[in-house]
């Protein structure tokens, strides 16, 4: 096994491949911040100032894992931003911080410009596509990818890293959309099978659908915290050949998937000192909420006991009781075994980014299950972990916290460079 720990070294673009690394940086590198301008004056100065300056500001670089000389590698050498320092905004403490200032503050500085599309599925069910701004409309070329994003727990389109992502991708000139749900986001919930995490189905009528509309377009993924890990096991089924043709995406970047459910699942179970930081308590309050807001659809599946979900203290609980009898697992671990993304990442051969930061409050520094190997030894995978970024948050350093997240530019410069190599004649991924 050859596993590729990078830390200072960007692998070297072919000299014909120059002109292609500006183009996908071109359109996702911004004016340089003014931590910036500072560093390249106090590290002429000395080492000792430069990492005086480092550790006050938490400067590092990411962590990768990839398979050398791979696809992955060339892919890595169109991406420049990987190689770079990343340090938090000062005001975030820790993870759980960070994960809060993107989820409230972030969220008041950009405003929903969604036109809504429901998407009906073969059991009864419906999902809803959210179009960003004007991607329905016909000014840009049949040809303009496609991203799709898919948003966290308990969340829906409206949230924050998902508008930022839709908002990036459309300023580049792609069309972009987003996916709720069952149930979420005031999508309808039509039949009695609620949202679990492991319905990629729902994933493949999404896309099913983005194909229909627009046949010649390719189309990219982004999946946030649990989306991350819907989204890790489409792929994986899709480059298996579970899914039709119509089902092949061209990339993925899935940013704070916990790779292993039962440990995200015992990690939140451990004691907090107020109930209310307790994970286990929002998660049951919202399946709660949910169960109360569509008992009616519920209702008409005997197999379900509302009052368990309600009385549930314990994500697993409630889990057990609504996921279970609804889709037919036959226990709780059967269904977090269908989750688990370390079994689908080996089986993904399509380029896919893995993000997660080590103070993501959900996992912790220590002990989480990460696919270090498993991208290390798949020429079409990369893991990317920083020490600081939070849970799908990652805002920078220098622009406070209002604006482009680092993990957006992180995105759209890997799609970008996916989209050069595979206009590249002759090159590994020429459509």
């Amino acid at each position: 096994m050859k596993i590729a720990h990078v830390v200072n070294s960007q692998p070297k673009a072919l000299e014909e491949e120059v002109p292609l690394q500006e183009m996908a940086v071109a359109a996702t590198e911004g004016n340089s911040g003014w931590y910036d301008y500072v560093q390249k004056l106090l590290y002429r100065s000395g080492g000792h100032v430069r990492i005086a300056f480092d550790w006050a500001l938490r400067l590092a670089k990411p962590r990768l894992y990839y398979e050398e000389g791979s696809l992955m590698a060339d892919l890595l050498a169109l991406c420049p931003v990987l190689y770079k320092d990343y340090a938090p905004p000062l005001v975030s403490m820790n993870g759980g911080m960070h994960m809060l200032l993107s989820v409230v503050v972030r969220r008041a500085y950009v405003r929903s410009i969604y036109t809504r599309r429901l998407v009906s599925t073969p059991d009864g069910g419906t999902i809803s596509l959210d179009w960003w701004n004007t991607s329905l409309e016909n000014d840009l070329a049949a040809d303009v990818p496609v991203l799709l994003c898919l948003h966290a727990f308990a969340g829906d389109s409206n949230e924050s890293y998902m508008l930022f992502m839709c908002k990036e991708a459309n300023k580049m000139g792609w069309r972009s959309v987003a996916m709720n749900y069952r149930g979420c986001g005031n999508t309808p919930l039509t039949s009695p099978k609620p949202l679990h995490i492991a319905l990629s189905a729902d994933v493949y009528e999404a896309v099913r659908n983005i194909r229909q509309k627009f046949p010649d377009a390719p189309v990219f993924l982004v999946g946030f915290s649990i989306g991350a890990y819907t989204m890790t096991k489409y792929v994986g089924e899709a480059d298996s050949g579970v899914w039709p043709e119509d089902g092949k995406v061209q990339g993925a970047v899935l940013i704070g998937s916990g790779y292993d459910y039962s440990f995200e699942i015992e990690k939140i179970s451990r004691p907090a000192i107020l109930r209310l930081l307790n994970f286990h308590f929002i998660n049951c309050t919202w399946w709660s909420g949910y169960v109360k807001k569509y008992r009616h659809q519920f209702a008409k599946d005997p197999n379900i006991d509302l009052t368990k979900v309600r009385a549930a203290s314990l994500t697993s609980d409630a889990e057990a009781a609504i996921i279970c009898p609804a889709w037919g697992y036959p226990n709780i671990q059967a269904y977090y075994d269908d989750i688990n993304g370390l079994k689908w990442i080996p089986k993904i051969r399509t380029p896919t980014l893995f993000l997660s930061a080590e103070d993501d409050p959900f996992l912790g520094e220590t002990g989480p299950p990460r696919p270090y190997e498993e991208c290390s030894n798949n020429p079409y995978t990369v893991f990317v972990l920083t020490a600081h970024g939070g849970h799908c948050a990652h805002l920078p350093l220098g622009s406070w916290v209002t604006g482009k997240a680092w993990m957006d530019k992180v995105a759209m410069q890997f799609f970008s460079a996916v989209r050069v190599l595979s206009a590249k004649p002759g090159g590994p991924l020429h459509i």
